[in-house]
């Protein structure tokens, strides 16, 4: 009787890669969809711009060219706000997509929170650009301001370019937050996610409660009116920092809830 030879069977190994290889692949993940980051942000803040101008302009007509004090206006917030509600469409939409492409959750979120980034300093860069428009034509003729605001950009510690820097790094920490929430709906679901809304309001009620009781308020504002463009972007700067090492702790069990 012959004997068989068996020959043993190699099980080919291929070398996993590196998930930080993957890294710009996510970060343009993000843009698979360029209305999302792109054009719906430009789009808001040209016409959030527009509309603080025209409103600006019929101000001046109807005081028929009478009014000398500038005209300052909260305008430039609707971008960061759009924003920041896209930043948590990637977080409950892209997330999971990026799963099914076999991308690793710390891949994922680094390539998000480095797009988030480059997004907030593209904002940045057109605050100051749109701050030194407005002081070069006196508010675009009417004297109307969206983005050169005194307390940012004028006196000591303030400046256009840390202007841009403001607005770039609060433009981050609003997107964070955004992107953030989304990631503690998907890890604790809606139930503890409120119970946890509603002890954060807890606390800051019972911290207002004791300001007011030890009349602090004063101390406070005296604060934050010291504060200048350079001390905000240390302080945003800080937030934002806080803010990625939370979102990286938070996506390690977040969960897809499609």
């Amino acid at each position: 009787m012959s004997a068989a030879t068996v020959a043993p069977t190699e099980t080919a190994t291929v070398p996993r890669a590196n998930s930080f290889a993957r890294v710009p692949a996510a970060f343009r993940l993000q843009f698979a969809v360029p209305t999302m980051l792109i054009g719906v942000p430009v789009m808001v803040f040209l016409i959030a711009w527009a509309i603080a101008l025209g409103l600006g302009a019929t101000i001046h007509v109807m005081a028929d060219e009478t009014i000398e004090d500038p005209i300052y206006t909260g305008a430039g917030q609707a971008t960061l706000w759009s924003l920041g509600f896209m930043a948590a469409y990637a977080a409950s939409h892209t997330f999971p997509f990026s799963l099914a492409l076999s991308f690793s959750r710390r891949t994922f979120v680094i390539g998000a929170i480095l797009s988030f980034a480059a997004v907030s300093a593209g904002f940045g860069l057109a605050a100051s650009l749109m701050a030194w428009l407005e002081r070069a034509t006196d508010g675009l003729g009417f004297n109307t301001y969206v983005f050169d605001l005194p307390f940012l950009t004028q006196g000591e510690g303030n400046s256009i370019p840390l202007l841009g820097v403001v607005a770039a790094l609060l433009c981050l920490v609003v997107m964070l937050f955004g992107f953030g929430v989304v990631l503690l709906y998907l890890r604790l679901g809606l139930a503890r996610l409120w119970t946890l809304i509603l002890s954060v309001i807890v606390v800051i009620a019972g911290a207002a409660i004791l300001v007011t009781l030890n009349e602090g308020w004063s101390r406070v504002w005296e604060w934050l009116v010291q504060q200048n463009a350079l001390s905000i972007s240390g302080w945003l700067l800080l937030v934002a920092a806080v803010q990625s090492v939370v979102t990286y702790l938070m996506i390690r069990k977040a969960t897809s809830r499609g």
